[in-house]
């Protein structure tokens, strides 16, 4: 079979070779393993792109289309405007394609959703990437959960979570992030990993305000275990970047390490070393983020947002009571109050991440959507 994705996922050109958003590429790449081909039409950019982004394989071709969208009236005009050329390349590639697969929300699915309801032939199937109980949406993502909710009622529909009054035709799927021959690799890590001594903690998301990394840095700033703290690592950029840097750099007996975008190499020797990860997030679907960390013995202290609470617990990890500074410290100093234990809710949570490999992911897929 081949299959047709439909992302927002950013792309970059360097050379002829298409790279794309690291933790994208590398779910597709194992795709890949079930179909003989996989086209990909996704917006393409102009300029530098960091080390967080990799190739595909031979089996996936990249379909660019334009960019568009931003808070601006122009940019919205630009979204109109751009129609009928991405229309014309995704109903191209749909074509030549015996499963199609979107993924949203995006400003893309405005018209994808339409397209694929009323137009294109071919059976497919939609994965809602963000929040599913998003309390208060934008209205662009009010508009596409309403569509697959109520007017989709054959084709699958793949969401994070599960949900009262959840229709038949939407399914609870887990984020995958990476093979079981990576996640055995990354177990023997946890049980090698001493608990005992001074601790590191690491932060891996967008600088925004959203992702809670001003939270966590007033959190370091009135912390007062700052002793048991090593170092703090910062992954990722973003509009707030700056501010944060500059809040470190106030900061009395905290040591802290900007890196940025980078590689699943590097991140992964950041978890391999890091007893915490912290994401006290506004709002996610379920973030790669944690369950990478957690397959690295790192304990996530995370807000009680999206599908994180169906997946972690007092008994793998800490969910936030309250996404403020003030129990981001408390989730610290009882970890660091009894060590046996933090070891223990770390080992604990090996239970959980088996199921996020690709392996299981692809299981599913095969079942559902190819062999129903």
């Amino acid at each position: 079979m081949k299959l047709t994705i439909i992302s927002h996922t950013p792309h970059f050109i360097q050379n002829g070779i298409a790279y794309g958003w690291g933790p994208t590429v590398r779910e597709i790449n194992f795709l890949s393993k079930i179909f003989k081909k996989i086209y990909h039409v996704a917006p393409f950019y102009n300029g530098k792109f960091p080390g967080s982004y990799v190739k595909y394989n031979k089996k996936v071709v990249f379909i660019p289309i334009i960019a568009s969208g931003g808070s601006k009236i122009v940019n919205k005009l630009e979204i109109l405007l751009n129609i009928p050329h991405n229309l014309k390349k995704i109903h191209h590639s749909c074509l030549k394609s015996d499963l199609i697969h979107f993924r949203c929300p995006t400003n893309l699915g405005l018209y994808v959703l339409p397209y694929l309801k009323f137009i294109n032939k071919k059976k497919y199937w939609i994965k809602y990437a963000g929040n599913w109980s998003q309390s208060k949406p934008p209205i662009s993502y009010y508009l596409q959960k309403f569509w697959l909710e109520k007017v989709i009622k054959k084709e699958v529909v793949t969401i994070n979570g599960k949900w009262s009054n959840q229709r038949k035709h939407i399914y609870s799927f887990e984020n995958p992030c990476y093979s079981i021959k990576e996640l055995n690799e990354s177990k023997k890590n946890i049980f090698k990993k001493s608990y005992d001594n001074k601790i590191k903690i690491c932060f891996v998301g967008a600088m925004e305000i959203g992702k809670g990394v001003d939270i966590l840095m007033n959190a370091l700033s009135i912390n007062k275990q700052k002793k048991h703290i090593e170092m703090v690592y910062f992954i990722g950029d973003g509009s707030e970047k700056k501010k944060i840097e500059s809040m470190a750099f106030s900061i009395k007996d905290i040591n802290t390490n900007f890196k940025g975008y980078i590689s699943r190499k590097e991140l992964n020797e950041i978890y391999k070393y890091c007893h915490i990860l912290i994401l006290p997030s506004k709002s996610e679907g379920f973030p790669k983020v944690v369950s990478e960390a957690i397959s690295y013995g790192c304990v996530p202290i995370v807000s009680d947002v999206g599908s994180i609470s169906q997946y972690i617990n007092e008994k793998n990890g800490v969910v936030l009571k309250e996404r403020s500074s003030k129990y981001i410290n408390i989730a610290i100093e009882k970890l660091l109050s009894c060590r046996k234990s933090f070891k223990k809710i770390a080992q604990n949570g090996i239970k959980t991440s088996n199921i996020f490999t690709y392996e299981y992911y692809i299981k599913r897929i095969k079942s559902i959507m190819i062999n129903d």
